[in-house]
Formats: C-alpha cells, sequence, structure tokens
C-alpha cells in the first residue's frame, strides 16, 4: 500500500455493528484510515469536524438516513461539503436513486459486495481528485457520478466565480447543440460522424466533471469507430437521460442556471 493510499480517510456510517466492523477491518488492512458512525446525525458531525476523502453510508440508519444526512453535509462548507458520498443498500430501486441523487449522493454500493468489489469501488472514489479519467472507466458496484464537484471546484478557482455562470451555461448549450449533431449523425447512419461529435463531448464533459455524460459519450464513441450503428441508436435515449439529469444536478448546485 503506498503512501497516498494510507493518507486517505474514509467515514464509514453503519448502523449496524457487524456489518461495520467487517467493512473498517477490510478498509483499514487495505491501508485506509477508517472513523466509524453509527448513526446519520454523527455522520454529520463527523464531516464537519474532519475532511475526509469518502464517506461510505447505510441508507438506512437510525435518527437520520443517508438521503438527510448528504442534504446536511452538503450544506456544509468547501471542503467538508464536497465529499464524494456513496450509500450501501440491499436493493435501490429507481425511486431511491432518484432521492439520493436529489440529495447529493453519488454513487450505490450493494452490501453483497465483496471484499475485492469493495476495494475496487472506494479506489476509484478516492482517487477522484488525482485521475482526469475518473468515471471513465467502468468499476464492479458503481455507477459513474453525475458530476465530480472537485473538478467544478478547481473549475471555479481557476476562472473565478464571476466568470464561472457564463462558462458553465455556454457548457450545457454546447452541449445541448453537439447531442443534436450525434443524433442527427446517428440518425443518417454516419457512425464516424457520430463518434467524432461523442469524442467531442467527452473532452467538455471530463472538463466540467460530467462524469455520467463522459461515460455515455465514450461509449457512444466507441460504438462510432466500431461501426455498430446499432448500438449507437440504442444508447441515445440513455444519453439523453443523461444530459437531462447532469443539467438538473448543476441547476441545483448552481442556481444561477436555472431558467
Amino acid at each position: 500500500m503506498s503512501t497516498a493510499d494510507q493518507r486517505h480517510r474514509i467515514l464509514l456510517a453503519e448502523g449496524s455493528r457487524s456489518k461495520r466492523m467487517l467493512a473498517s477491518q477490510v478498509l483499514a488492512q487495505a491501508g485506509y484510515a477508517v472513523d466509524e458512525v453509527a448513526d446519520g446525525r454523527s455522520a454529520v458531525e463527523a464531516a464537519a469536524a474532519c475532511r475526509y476523502d469518502l464517506i461510505l453510508m447505510a441508507l438506512a440508519m437510525p435518527g437520520l438516513d443517508a438521503v438527510e444526512a448528504t442534504r446536511r453535509i452538503r450544506r456544509l462548507p468547501h471542503p467538508c461539503g464536497d465529499v464524494p458520498i456513496l450509500t450501501m443498500t440491499e436493493t435501490a430501486g429507481a425511486e431511491d436513486k432518484d432521492r439520493c441523487s436529489a440529495a447529493g449522493i453519488d454513487g450505490f454500493l450493494s452490501t453483497a459486495t465483496d471484499r475485492l468489489d469493495l476495494l475496487e469501488a472506494v479506489t476509484h472514489w478516492v482517487e477522484a481528485a488525482d485521475d482526469p479519467a475518473w468515471g471513465l472507466a467502468a468499476r464492479p458496484g458503481v455507477t459513474p457520478p453525475l458530476v465530480n464537484r472537485r473538478t467544478l471546484i478547481q473549475l471555479e478557482e481557476d476562472v473565478g466565480s464571476e466568470q464561472l455562470p457564463e462558462i458553465l451555461l455556454t457548457f450545457l448549450l454546447e452541449s445541448e447543440r453537439r447531442v443534436g449533431l450525434l443524433e442527427a449523425r446517428v440518425s443518417a447512419n454516419d457512425p464516424q460522424g457520430a463518434a467524432d461529435q461523442a469524442h467531442a463531448l467527452k473532452g467538455s464533459a471530463g472538463t466540467f466533471g460530467a462524469m455520467a455524460f463522459r461515460q455515455i459519450v465514450h461509449e457512444l464513441e466507441q460504438a462510432g469507430r466500431a461501426g455498430a450503428c446499432e448500438r449507437l441508436a440504442a444508447l441515445l435515449p440513455e444519453l439523453r437521460l443523461v444530459v437531462v439529469a447532469t443539467r438538473a444536478r448543476l441547476c441545483a448546485d448552481y442556481p444561477f442556471l436555472a431558467p
């Protein structure tokens, strides 16, 4: 385990003592520093007091559940409120996922995940700040987050808060335009043209931390390069859903973007 891995600190919030002990042992043996709490209110207090690289929370917990705890954590000042948060649950239906996403939870991890998949997922998320390809490669048990807040925070530091609204709005408008061009190329049975548009979208999505968006256009680009027209057509509905969800998340985080 590298020195960098040993510096990563994880907050584990789980009401079940046995589950908490097991997950904490696995993470500690892998070199992570782990703080444990047994309920949502304690998770919020811990997040306010310490800078974590990742928070793992059971969906159902005593007192505050993961959804309400995440809402409160997201209201904490930078950097405490910007930590990646995963919720652990046996099953997560569409309604649960919508509630979690709206609260600011970044992804889901099955409680049935084995040791290796747990560590793979944790590595995927704690390296978010350093890996420009974060969210692009599929990882067991997790889906890419809608946005990488750390990327957006760095962007605001780079361009200044006064320029950020115009830049983000331009990103959204250009993305809509290019998605339309991509759809037109698919309709015209032009897979290489579709791949070109997807490639352009992938670059801008990565720049603005739109990780789920980047993932889907990466898949579209691969399908286009392979001439897989049926695959391109099959991915378009998912692309549209991701575009809508990404805009909604950015508008929630940055109210100046809302129409």
